[in-house]
């Protein structure tokens, strides 16, 4: 079978991997701030150190041309640039992402930078209160205009609002991360409102650039496959079809949806709104991790009785998320395409495995789970291509490295295991471990499986990847593969497992 024309790799984002949190003019984000009171939040992992990214961004993203990934997401801190919210901009901030984007090109991978992946600079939140605040929007756009300008040469597709609905709600509506704002109903629909004219105004002015033409934008949203639809769902999180009309029916339509609308006392755009927002997005970016099937939410591959509990800092018993369906991977994009026709980049699907199956380093690294999750999952994206004929130009596995979930360092998304480990405790979350790099299992298997399926549509071309179709050149597969190796006839039997 021919190579699917569909690039793969990875994605993180500043506040997770970054740490260097006061270094070279980078002004605190509301995370930063949050957690400088050790009382207040004695349990909690901290985002200061981090991965480490900040010192270690090229030994990270050498990884991309040793697994022969052809794709990277990465967030910019928006303190890191403008420390003030708006005003001048900082030029060592400028310069550490202009040197990451010259590194993830030379590193052979199509770069996806995401504008703002929740790291709200302190100032923003202290001059306005934020998304709570239409303000954000104006400051916003300043900010995207800095990108644009600087790193408009070399990146062609543009993430701009990681998830507005889950940092309106998870940070500030029945927030777990910060700023930790508990916010009315009213507040939260406002934050979601703001943050969607945001985007807006962001693509409506970068259309209005030179040279903005090769320039697609799409705000990834992270929804989830309910099947079957329920028939009058009056929740959104009952809703694949709900979630579609609040997160991605404004930037494709112009508009909420009527059946959000009816479920919601949303905020209302005005007819002008309305013609800036239609069309704002020029792709379908989709963050995949729940999927319910028949009224059940599905286990992780090998869910046994510990997997029932989540086993973070909370004492209390949490039932583990996500519930990655494998067929969600396919079904949802599908869905999303023949409602909007328009091309598809899964720009985050990915699983972690709970603490008690990764209590050491060494456990990390063996990553049997994760293996499984793209064994199922693998597949799963070739059919979407090949059979339902969606136009997927890229896949990003969640995420590159192990790094801080914006509360702790338990929970372990990476394809590459980061030392988090006390030698002398044994815990994380005291900042006191090695940081040292090693491939989990899992990304053997991703890039024999991906450099096997498929090839990349963008084409280097002089250390620069352009949007030009790729050539059909083989690609060459990795030879190490830490014992796994994938065959047709194991291929063949996942898809029986999973048509049954």
């Amino acid at each position: 079978m021919a190579k699917v024309p569909i690039a793969w790799g990875f994605g993180g984002s500043a506040v997770q991997m970054e740490g260097g949190w006061n270094l070279d003019g980078k002004g605190p984000s509301i995370f930063d701030t949050a957690y400088l009171n050790s009382t207040l939040r004695p349990t909690h992992g901290k985002p200061y150190r981090s991965a480490d990214h900040y010192n270690r961004y090229k030994e990270d993203l050498a990884f991309l041309s040793q697994f022969k990934a052809t794709a990277y997401r990465f967030s910019i801190s928006w303190p890191r640039i403008l420390p003030d919210c708006t005003g001048t901009p900082n030029p060592a901030g400028i310069k550490y992402y202009s040197d990451m984007i010259d590194e993830i090109i030379k590193n052979g991978a199509e770069p996806f930078p995401t504008m703002f992946h929740w790291d709200l600079p302190q100032a923003c939140q202290d001059q306005f209160r934020g998304f709570q605040s239409d303000k954000i929007i104006d400051a916003f756009a300043n900010y995207a205009s800095v990108l644009l300008e600087n790193y408009g040469d070399r990146v062609n597709y543009w993430l701009t609002l990681n998830e507005p609905r889950a940092n309106c709600d998870f940070c500030m509506h029945k927030p777990q991360f910060a700023p930790f704002t508990t916010t009315s109903d009213a507040l939260y629909y406002q934050c979601m409102h703001n943050s969607l004219l945001a985007h807006g105004t962001v693509v409506q002015n970068a259309r209005n650039m030179p040279n903005s033409s090769k320039w697609k934008f799409a705000i990834p949203s992270i929804t989830d496959w309910i099947d079957p639809e329920p028939t009058n769902p009056t929740q959104v999180y009952e809703s694949t079809l709900l979630q579609a009309e609040w997160y991605f029916d404004p930037c494709f339509m112009g508009d909420y949806g009527p059946n959000i609308k009816k479920a919601y006392p949303l905020p209302a755009f005005t007819d002008a709104q309305k013609a800036m927002m239609k069309g704002s997005c020029d792709f379908i970016a989709v963050n995949i991790y729940n999927s319910i099937t028949r009224g059940v939410p599905d286990s992780p591959p090998g869910e046994t009785t510990p997997y029932t509990a989540q086993e973070v800092d909370d004492p209390t018993s949490i039932i583990y998320w996500p519930h990655p369906n494998p067929i969600g991977t396919r079904l949802l994009p599908r869905f999303l395409y023949n409602r909007y026709n328009k091309e598809v980049v899964i720009a985050e699907l990915g699983y972690h495995v709970p603490r008690t199956l990764e209590s050491t380093f060494a456990q990390a690294v063996q990553d049997d789970l994760r293996v499984q999750f793209w064994q199922l999952n693998g597949p799963q994206i070739i059919a979407l291509a090949t059979e339902d004929k969606v136009p997927v130009s890229a896949v990003l596995a969640w995420s590159l490295i192990d790094n801080y979930e914006f509360s702790t360092y338990e929970l372990r998304w990476g394809h590459i295991a980061v030392d988090y480990w006390d030698p002398v405790t044994g815990k994380v979350n005291t900042d006191k471990g090695s940081l040292r790099r090693e491939p989990k299992r899992s990304i053997y298997f991703m890039s024999e499986f991906f450099t096997n399926n498929t090839v990349s549509p963008f084409k280097q071309r002089s250390g620069t990847n352009t949007t030009l179709p790729a050539t059909t050149t083989a690609v060459q597969t990795t030879t190490k593969s830490a014992g796994i190796c994938i065959s047709s006839g194991i291929l063949l039997t996942v898809f029986a497992v999973l048509f049954a």
